[in-house]
């Protein structure tokens, strides 16, 4: 590939936390990948061959450079749509890992609840409707942890279809929030705006050799009709695809500041956990009281992980839109 091909995605995905970075490089080698690639280098030798014909026409000169540019587009936009299947694949694995321990947590929780109101109900400080109440919160907790299971399974069942076996885990740094130029680098990038590009270049070229002495002036205008028309098609496209990416942009600032908030009910969290471990300690809680500040802290790190989930994910969507 030509030097600076894949530039934007070197540039705007910097390192993340172990072990997504690694499971990023695996991308290269999903087959829509080498597919493209293989295009790619075939068309780069026939831009090769074509150079080096010195009976080669400028015709021929051309579509063989736009063939090859083409190829290239459409390399970039798989890698980068590689990048955002795994970058889904790989949160959702995560989130699936969390939802598990969230959900042995809740049944730890009913678990001892449960026990609690046998023993009201035993010293008169609970009715029969309380313990069946309690029976069916912890039953609900164990149909929840073998939903959570099951999700666990598949998701980490399609994170290795994509990748091998992989255990996921916290991603730390998250990619920093792109500047509104990445909307024209990506425009300019785009495989079926630059398919339209070309197609209006050919045409131009070709009108470009026309004599008017030689050819029915019909045949002129009716190119010179298919040009106005690609061009209007092309801004229409072009316009449409702007809208698009500028609407994926904005979306990227919420997200990120989403994290931030997030992240801060999390150690809110964190702290108050601490307190009531604290206060146990001290017997000023039960065991009941603590597990469930610990159930609440599980909550609001599945949130934060969320939220950088989402914005990982629209960050990966944008790139891959091209």
């Amino acid at each position: 590939m030509r030097k600076g091909a894949l530039t934007l995605l070197l540039l705007l995905a910097p390192g993340l936390a172990q072990p997504l970075p690694h499971a990023l490089k695996k991308a290269p080698e999903m087959a829509a990948v080498v597919t493209a690639r293989l295009e790619y280098q075939a068309k780069q030798k026939d831009l090769d061959r074509t150079l080096q014909d010195p009976l080669r026409t400028a015709l021929a000169e051309l579509q063989a450079r736009q063939a090859r540019d083409l190829a290239e587009a459409r390399l970039k936009r798989a890698l980068a749509q590689a990048e955002s299947e795994i970058v889904s694949a790989y949160t959702q694995a995560f989130e699936a890992l969390l939802q598990v321990g969230l959900a042995e947590k809740a049944v730890e929780v009913a678990e001892l609840g449960l026990k609690a109101t046998e023993i009201r109900l035993k010293g008169g400080g609970a009715t029969s409707l309380d313990l069946l109440e309690a029976q069916n919160r912890l039953l609900e907790a164990r149909k929840n942890l073998e939903l959570a299971q099951r999700g666990r399974d598949s998701a980490l069942a399609n994170l290795a279809n994509l990748v091998g076996d992989w255990k996921p885990e916290s991603v730390g740094e998250l990619p920093s929030l792109p500047g509104p130029e990445v909307v024209e680098t990506l425009l300019g990038e785009q495989a079926d705006l630059l398919q339209l590009r070309q197609s209006l270049e050919l045409l131009r070229f070709q009108r470009g050799l026309m004599d008017e002495s030689f050819v029915p002036r019909k045949e002129i205008e009716a190119l010179e009709d298919q040009i106005r028309t690609l061009e209007t098609n092309l801004a229409n496209l072009e316009r449409s695809l702007r809208l698009g990416l500028e609407a994926r942009f904005r979306q990227l600032s919420p997200l990120l500041q989403g994290v931030r908030t997030a992240e801060e009910a999390y150690r809110a969290a964190g702290e108050r956990y601490r307190a009531e471990e604290k206060r146990f300690q001290a017997g000023l809680v039960s065991r009941l009281g603590l597990l469930q500040q610990e159930l609440a802290l599980k909550q609001a790190e599945l949130s934060w992980e969320q939220a950088k989930h989402a914005y990982l994910k629209a960050y990966y969507g944008l790139l891959a839109s091209r």
